[in-house]
Formats: C-alpha cells, structure tokens, sequence
C-alpha cells in the first residue's frame, strides 16, 4: 500500500497514487524492513528534477515495474531536500562504488540501511547503456538473498569508507602564499571567451567567481584581463538564457558552454547566491546597471513567485510543464511577432528569436550583446508585455516547503540588496521572513530543517544553522538592531554543542538529536549551497571582530586548522573556508560613530564600495565597545558623523570625509 499521502513534501506527494507501494523514511517502514528480512530499495530526488519525472512516469507509474519492487522490496520515497543527511550519505555510498551521483538517486540497501549498490536514472528497457530496470531489481534481488558474502563485503567497504570521509584532513595554516596559488589555480580554469568554469555543462559557481573578485582585490591589481575574466562571466550569465528575461530569476545552470540552453527549473538557493554575487560586482564595477537591472528583477520574482501565504519563501520551481521541460519559458518567432506587433523585428534581433527557433524550434530568450542602460530601459516595457501573455500559460509546479537553510540564504541576499540600494521594503521582507522561520522552525530552542501545512519535519542540519547564523548577524550590521546579535550568539552556541566533533574537530552535518543516520558525515565542500563548515568559519570570525570575545577567534581558527589538509587536496569546493580564514585574519572593522552631520553621505559611499572582509558595526558610544577593542573610547570628531577603519587591532584617525575613507581603505 502506498503511504506517500501522509507526507507534506510536494514531491513525494506526486507519487502517491503510483502503484508502488511507497514508504516514507520513518521508524514504521525502516522497522518493517528489517521485520520482513527485505532489501530496501531508496529512491530520493527532488520535485523540479526533469530526470525524476521521466523515471517516475517511466517506471513507478509502470503496474509490472511496480508488481517487481513491490515484491522484492521495501520501497521508500525520499525528497533530498527535506532530507540533505541521507542524500550526502547516499550519494557518497555511490562515489564509493565508482559510480557518478546525481538525482533520481537509486540505491539499495541491506534491512539496516547499509548500502551495497545503486545507480541514478534506470531506462524501463536497455538504452543509453543503462541496464532496463527490471533487470536490475531481478538482479539485486537474486544478489540480496544467494549472495550474502557480497553483500556483506560491500556494506563493510562502503562503510568503511564513508567513516573514513569524516576524517578530517589536517595541515598547515591557511597562509596567504597559498590562497594566492588557490586563487591563481581557479583563474587557470576559468573560461574567457563564454565565462564560468571551462566546459559544459556551466554552474553559477558563485563561491569561485567570489574568490577570484577576492583576490583582485586583496592584491589591489589593475589586471585588466582576470578582471575582464569576472566581468564577462556576470556579464553572460545576465545576457544568456540561464537568465529568464521576462520574469526575473536564473535558472539551476546551463547545459552548454554559452550559457544558452538552462535546465529550466529555479532554486532559491541559486538566486540568494546570485543576487549577493551581483551586488559585489556591482559595487565593484562602477555601479553596472545590468547587475542591478538582474538584481532588482530578481527580488521582484522571488517576493512575487516565490514568497508563501503564510509568509516563508518556497524552495523551488519546476522545469517542467505539462510534462514537457521548459515550455513555459520558451516561443516561437510567430508568438512575438503577434505580441509585440511592430517592435518585434528589433526584439527579435536583440533577442535572438529565429523562425527556425534555437533550441528545439523554440527559441529561448537571450542578450546578443550587452545591452546600454537606454537599452535596458526599453527592453523592460517589451518584456512586461511578453510576461502579461505568459502569465496565461500553464505554470511549472510550484515547491512549496519551506527549508531554514534556503531561507536563511535569501533573508542574507535580501537585507544586503536592501542595505546597499537602500530598499527599506527589502530590508522589511528580510526580517519578514526571518521572523517567520523563528516562529515556525525554531520550536521549543529546537531548530528544524523544513515545514510545510504546519508540520515540521526533522531536525536541522549544520547547514540550518549556519545559514541562520550569518543573516543574524547580516540583519545586525544592516539594521542595527542587537536582537540580531542576541540571535547570532545564540545559534552560535547550539553550534557548538549539538554538532562538534568533540574527539576530532569540525562539525558534523546532523546534529546529536539525529538518530536515523547509519554514519554521522562531515563535509568540507561546498555544493550547491556553500559548506555549512564553512559559513560557520565566516560567522565565528565575525563574531570575535562584533563581541571581541576570543573564544570566537579560538573556534575558528581551531576549525580551519582541522580541516586545512582539505583545502589542499579539494581547492576547486572549499573556497567558503578559504573566506572564512581571511576574514579572520584581515578582518577590517567599521567602527560608525552617528554625529550630527554628514551621517548619510558616508553611510551610502560605505554600501556602494566593495570592501572584502568588511565587519560593519554603527553605534552610539564606543565606551559600549569592549575595553580591549582598538576603537573603545573614541568619539565623533566636533560632533559630525565620525568613522574609525581598524585592523591588526589599530585604528585609523577619525575619519570625516568620503575623501579620507577612500584613502583609509585603499
């Protein structure tokens, strides 16, 4: 019997009338697993994967296919997203095995939930050489029940060596001579001619385009080339079809090198980074008004498409409508020239629309060049009226569920984008938002990891936490409002209680709560959400600069040291750690000392310059400053708005002009 009914996750809920008797992950089918001596065949994916609904139409829907898994197996049902634990150890189960990982994920596992073989995507009959899929359940099936010693051989190497991941890889401290090889090393690999990492597919990769903006800037080069290198990459990703120009929003990432064709599903995940990856360039490329273009229609989406009656934003939106992926996005040259009349012929040529399409007799939106701000503003009103037809269009689905760490990722992009472009209605939406996800996922001190029709569903992982974390203290230095610091220390602590590795260091990702993890994983890496280690080692650097307390500066330091030896071995995925180290070492401290005059000109040139590494903090009286802290005791100069810069545990003299915060800070 199917039991998908009584989950809340959107996309378990698409499988509840398949034949397959599906399980969700909980004691009741675990229990009965191990009471029935069957294999457990875990299926786990997520509601805007295209790859998904294809085997689910394929194969769940499929009465024999279900005939066959409902036989041989417990067959249980889990959305990665509520679930991110069991997917990283699952996904690493099948690394280990030699094989690629990617969703739908299928994996097999013994009664106890030890894996011992899998696969992603299974065709219903042989073809793109892929085994059919009733081969496969035979097979391991026949393996499960004559072949014990195998299966016994495989638990335990496997095992063995998701234990073993969680080992921290030690070494020297992160010194600057190797974060300039880092840096340097991801320059190497960065495409100049389309942007982004070279090859196909193309991701975002907004921790890496970061770190080389980084570099270039701690360096102070006027390399124009490896600057032209970042700028053409926000340049492209803006222009090309990863980008939806008539709604706002980008999607997951672009299946070839031009950033043309996208796999259309949006993730909120995507666009928090995106959004705060843009405002840098923005503030470092003189104000670019394609960024803040992108930007602000980006936000428009989000608080439009994304944002929840009850006042959270959901986690995702399908690729797919009407069982066919991208429709809803893509036109034919026939439909723009009925929409847009007499203008069509320049937008189609702005545009790239053709009468033979360029995807699929389609055509897909996107800049042939970039565009002037003259340009951008008339491209706006063709736009809108292309979004008033699509809006009669079928929508993609809609995923719904709220998650604290996606959440956490956007109320940070939100309160920055509202703070630099002075949006008070951004900044508003931001503490909105944060203040619902206390009220609904921070129950009894307990914090959960996702919510939907007012269930919670499981605890949070290290990610929760340490998303939540940073847009405490981003809402802190935004608003300055000490509740956001009160918050931030108080997250920082649970941190450090429920998911420190106390014998070997660093953080796991399930907390001491969790118990239906057969190994609690660590992870340095950063995937499609940055590290929660490393957002955590971004955070504590924070904290010891904004409460002067060592203990912060201790954690942190203790943190990286414990997993530098990482970073060695897997520059391309840890550059979150890399920026969690410079803050705490070049940390530069913005002491706002509000007078009588001239608080708003210096105000806004701080929000539109680009400081790496800026810890910003507006008070009244430095005497509330610990007694150790560089700037305690220091006073407005003749009453005016007075700002002090320290680093290295020195401040500047009193700075009074934009003239002299530029030269403090150069």
């Amino acid at each position: 019997m199917n039991k998908l009914e009584k989950e809340t996750s959107p996309y378990l809920l698409e499988h509840k009338f398949n034949p397959v008797n599906w399980h969700g992950w909980n004691n009741e089918s675990l229990n009965k697993a191990k009471r029935e001596n069957k294999p457990i065949l875990l299926s786990i994916g997520y509601s805007a994967c295209h790859w998904c609904h294809v085997m689910a139409h394929e194969s769940f829907e499929n009465k024999e296919i279900a005939k066959i898994m409902n036989k041989n197996f417990v067959n249980i049902k889990v959305d990665r997203e509520e679930r991110p634990d069991l997917d990283a150890i699952y996904q690493n189960s099948l690394t280990i095995l030699g094989e690629s990982g990617g969703w739908p994920l299928t994996m097999f596992l013994t009664p106890n939930c030890e894996p011992f073989w899998g696969g992603t995507y299974f065709p219903p009959i042989r073809k793109f050489g892929r085994p059919a899929f009733p081969d496969v359940l035979k097979f391991i099936s026949n393996l499960f029940y004559k072949e014990k010693n195998k299966i016994k051989k495989n638990t335990f190497l496997i095992k063995t060596a998701l234990v073993d991941i969680t080992k921290n890889a030690t070494g020297d401290e992160i010194n600057d001579n190797l974060c300039d090889q880092i840096s340097l090393s991801l320059i190497n690999i960065m495409d100049r001619k389309f942007g982004g990492i070279q090859g196909a597919p193309k991701f975002p990769n907004v921790p890496i385009v970061e770190n080389i903006l980084r570099y270039l800037n701690r360096k102070k080069t006027n390399n124009k080339i490896n600057h032209q290198l970042v700028i053409n990459t926000l340049d492209k990703m803006c222009c090309g079809g990863i980008y939806d120009h008539v709604g706002g929003g980008f999607a997951r990432y672009s299946t070839d090198e031009k950033w043309l064709v996208p796999h259309f599903e949006k993730m909120l995940y995507d666009n928090a980074q995106l959004i705060e990856l843009l405002i840098l360039g923005y503030q470092q490329y003189k104000k670019n008004e394609l960024y803040k273009s992108k930007i602000f229609e980006t936000i428009e989406w989000v608080l439009r498409e994304m944002k929840t009656k009850e006042g959270g934003l959901a986690s995702a939106i399908d690729a797919d409508s009407e069982g066919v992926e991208g429709k809803f996005y893509v036109w034919s040259k026939e439909e723009i020239i009925k929409i847009l009349g007499t203008e069509s012929d320049e937008f189609c040529k702005t545009y790239d629309v053709r009468n033979e399409g360029n995807w699929k007799n389609k055509n897909i939106l996107n800049l042939r060049s970039k565009p002037s701000n003259l340009e951008l503003k008339k491209n706006k009103i063709l736009l809108k009226k292309l979004f008033v037809f699509r809006k009669k269009r079928i929508p993609p689905k809609l995923d719904d569920k709220i998650l604290t760490d996606c959440n956490g990722l956007m109320i940070n992009a939100l309160a920055k984008a509202g703070w630099v472009f002075n949006k008070k209605e951004w900044l508003n939406w931001a503490e909105e938002i944060y203040s619902f996800i206390i009220k609904n996922l921070f129950l009894n001190k307990e914090l959960y990891h996702s919510w939907k029709s007012n269930r919670v569903k499981t605890f949070a992982i290290l990610d929760d936490y340490a998303t939540l974390l940073r847009c405490s203290i981003t809402l802190y230095e935004t608003t300055n409002q000490k509740k956001y610091l009160d918050n931030a220390i108080n997250f920082s602590e649970k941190i450090i209680k429920n998911y420190k590795d106390k014998k070997n260091g660093g953080f796991f990702i399930t907390s001491d709560k969790t118990k239906d993890v057969i190994v609690k994983l660590k992870s340095t890496y950063d995937t499609a959400i940055p590290s929660g280690i490393g957002l955590v080692s971004q955070s504590f650097a924070k904290l010891y600069y904004l409460t002067g307390k060592k203990d912060y500066f201790n954690e942190a330091n203790t943190l990286l040291k414990s997993v530098s030896g990482n970073i060695k071995k897997n520059f391309f995925s840890t550059v979150s750690l890399i920026k969690g180290n410079q803050l705490l070492q070049d940390g530069i401290q913005i002491i706002f000392i509000k007078g009588k005059t001239n608080h708003n000109s210096l105000l806004n040139q701080i929000k539109k310059m680009y400081i790496p590494n800026k810890i910003f903090q507006q008070i009244t009286n430095t005497s509330k400053l610990k007694k150790t802290h560089p700037a305690y005791g220091k006073k407005t100069f003749n009453g005016k708005t007075t700002i002090y810069i320290c680093k290295n545990q020195t401040c500047s003299q009193p700075i009074k002009t934009i003239k002299e915060l530029k030269e403090n800070l150069i």
